[in-house]
């Protein structure tokens, strides 16, 4: 699988992200970059606008003075504790869990323009030996724009014990695509996320007709990790991990589809 880096300036539009996010009142801490470094204490802080606004203007600054994405980065991890998800610590994934390449069908047409759904279901081939207290997240992503419908998550239990249970509260839905934040439930022969689907339905976007990639994902976390804040972009899902321990992340194959007209 071909997986495109994130460049400057969807760094920094990430970043702006987050600044709607402080302004929102929501959660901003980490959600631009994996998990901070280890006793890291930030100079410039995420919790509020000012901070990110300081933020924007030193990546500005770099890219201003011929910064790469090396000393973009090395200054991020310094001055904000954001490590980038794609480098040395990268999420591994684990073996005990399977994400289906995304299924994307043409539903119906509406107002004269197509209205399609991606749907990214998991399932759980072991049941985790650990506890989990943590959130767990689904996602669903475009590498192009599109317009989102609505959405739902459904998950339940390998067996009876956990029913199916439905939710339409995204922690983030956008352009990009969609994310769920899952609490879980477990039991020692069962757990509530053993297996599940999200769907979302959408439209294309922006005028004439194009090829989308579509890949989904699901993060995993175990005994204190928890996951505070989720964001959707054209390169994939960032997410605010509490610990860069007790976690995995499994990415599915992509999906192409053809002919999504805006």
């Amino acid at each position: 699988m071909v997986r495109r880096e994130p460049g400057k300036t969807l760094l920094r539009a990430l970043l702006t992200a987050l600044v709607g996010l402080a302004l929102g009142g929501a959660p901003a801490a980490a959600a631009a970059a994996g998990a901070p470094p280890s006793g890291c204490v930030p100079a410039i802080s995420l919790d509020d606008a000012a901070g990110a606004e300081r933020l924007l203007a030193r990546v500005d600054a770099l890219e201003a003075a011929g910064g790469g994405r090396a000393e973009i980065d090395a200054a991020l991890a310094e001055e904000a504790c954001l490590v980038r998800v794609s480098a040395a610590t990268e999420v591994p994934p684990t073996s005990a869990l399977v994400v289906s390449t995304p299924d994307v069908y043409r539903i119906a047409t509406v107002n004269g323009r197509d209205r399609w759904v991606a749907m990214t279901d998991w399932a759980f081939q072991a049941l985790p030996a650990y506890p989990m207290t943590g959130r767990q997240a689904v996602t669903t992503w475009f590498d192009s724009a599109v317009t989102p419908i609505l959405q739902v998550v459904h998950h339940s239990g390998a067996t009876d014990e956990y029913p199916n249970t439905s939710s339409e509260a995204a922690a983030a839905v956008n352009a990009f695509g969609v994310g769920f934040l899952i609490t879980p439930a477990k039991s020692a022969t069962d757990m509530n996320v053993a297996t599940g689907r999200s769907a979302l339905v959408f439209e294309g976007s922006g005028g004439g007709c194009k090829t989308l990639t579509a890949r989904g994902a699901f993060a995993h976390t175990w005994y204190g990790t928890d996951i505070n804040a989720l964001s959707i972009a054209a390169t994939g899902p960032t997410f605010g991990w509490t610990d860069t321990r007790y976690r995995a992340l499994n990415v599915s194959q992509p999906a192409t589809v053809s002919n999504v007209c805006g």
